[in-house]
């Protein structure tokens, strides 16, 4: 009988275990965070110096000052700030979009497909709405009018094609669990050929496409006048109204998630489907529900993009922010507070890393090269937040192998023999 029992090699005890942090404390957290940061820094440092030859603390100085350059007369240059944050708002808007899905662990990848819709079905509003309202545009008395139905048809044309951009996925997931990551990746690369597609036919014999309604700004999103009473360049800027509805995007996000009911079904679908199930959760809806909401924040994004910042749509209107968002969710653990940071320090080290490429601190520095900067530091925070959760145990002690392989022998000979005896 023993003679035909089959017995399994014993496995030799790993010398590096990875166990679950429980009892960290904030300043342990502090710790974790700063020293893989600063060991970031070291390596980008370390890095400038050996690749550009320069002196490395001189291009720190370049990098800041992609975001915050000083001008002669004194103050900051409007215009770097003005492209931080309109970069900022796309990134961080993304991100909160992405965040219920997430929640919920529809691992949704198809931010970007889901901003490009929106994107272009705004664009096709504003190209062809002023047609139908054309009689209204005509008149003094009823011009603004026009234009405000033209702005909000666009800002609704956007969120319901996100929407249901991100509805499809959701639908096939939810009635046939297909695999969502793969589905939403897909329809990012269909998003990107409807755009190409229209921009080619739009743009017709020209070289590109070029602003639409140029001379007559139809369609294009409100600013504050600077005869309002304001003089400030930044609060008559384009990103200064997009700036303040992502702040309230924050705080709407997260009260979403922590106090309403359906950020309660939320957290209780991602946590375990089955326990969903038997506290009387509609999953399937509440897949599509969630889904379907982040594609319609999404297709807002686009909206901002389109009517607001360019006044024209490409294939590269998200600036790639469509992946780089599921960074800033996971980065943040899901927390919409937490995504500003994150959003704001990855757009400024990308903002220093093209200015210091283009700065001529070195000839053997580019922006594929400077980018090398933002990787080291984003990969620093993310080993922090390793850290933060996790401990990592060393055994180079001969003693404790011997130990651990001893008694690892006996537990399976004594099982050895449970099992004899019971098939005796």
């Amino acid at each position: 009988m023993t003679n035909t029992m089959k017995t399994e090699k014993v496995k030799k005890p790993s010398r590096i275990r990875i166990t679950v942090r429980n009892d960290s404390t904030f300043l342990q957290q502090g710790i974790a965070r700063g020293v893989t940061f600063l060991i970031a820094v070291a390596i980008s440092i370390l890095f400038l110096w050996m690749v550009g030859g320069n002196n490395p603390f001189q291009s720190l100085v370049y990098i800041f000052q992609g975001t915050f350059a000083p001008v002669a007369k004194g103050g900051l240059s409007i215009t770097k700030l003005n492209a931080f944050f309109k970069n900022f708002v796309i990134l961080l808007g993304i991100a909160l979009a992405l965040t219920p899905s997430y929640k919920m662990r529809f691992w949704n990848i198809g931010g970007q497909g889901q901003v490009l819709i929106g994107a272009l079905a705004c664009a096709s509003c504003m190209i062809y709405l002023p047609g139908v309202f054309a009689g209204m545009l005509s008149q003094d008395a009823t011009k603004d009018l026009a234009n405000a139905l033209i702005i909000l048809i666009s800002a609704l044309s956007a969120m319901v094609a996100g929407g249901i951009w991100a509805y499809i996925p959701a639908f096939f997931k939810a009635t046939w669990k297909t695999n969502e990551t793969l589905f939403t990746l897909m329809m990012n690369y269909i998003a990107i050929l409807l755009v190409e597609l229209f921009t080619n036919i739009w743009r017709g014999q020209k070289s590109a496409m070029g602003l639409i309604n140029q001379s007559s700004h139809i369609g294009w999103f409100y600013t504050i006048e600077a005869n309002a009473g304001f003089d400030n360049k930044f609060i008559t800027s384009s990103v200064f109204i997009p700036l303040i509805l992502v702040a309230v995007l924050v705080a709407t996000t997260y009260v979403y998630i922590s106090y309403t009911k359906h950020g309660y079904e939320i957290n209780v679908v991602g946590d375990s489907i089955r326990t969903a199930k038997y506290t009387g959760i509609n999953v399937r809806h509440v897949i599509r529900r969630t889904v379907s909401l982040s594609g319609l924040l999404c297709g807002l994004i686009g909206f901002f993009i389109v009517s607001n910042f360019d006044h024209t749509v490409s294939t590269f209107s998200d600036l790639g922010y469509g992946f780089t968002a599921v960074i800033v969710c996971w980065l943040s653990n899901f927390n919409s507070f937490a995504m500003v940071g994150y959003s704001a320090l990855i757009v400024f080290l990308e903002k220093g890393a093209k200015n210091l490429a283009d700065s001529g601190y070195s000839a053997n520095l580019n922006e594929y090269s400077a980018q090398f900067i933002v990787f080291a530091i984003i990969l620093g925070v993310m080993l922090g937040k390793f850290f933060m959760r996790y401990r990592i145990h060393y055994t180079f002690s001969r003693k404790h192998l011997v130990k651990s392989l001893t008694s690892g022998l006996i537990e399976e000979i004594e099982e050895e023999n449970k099992i004899a005896k019971e098939v005796m």
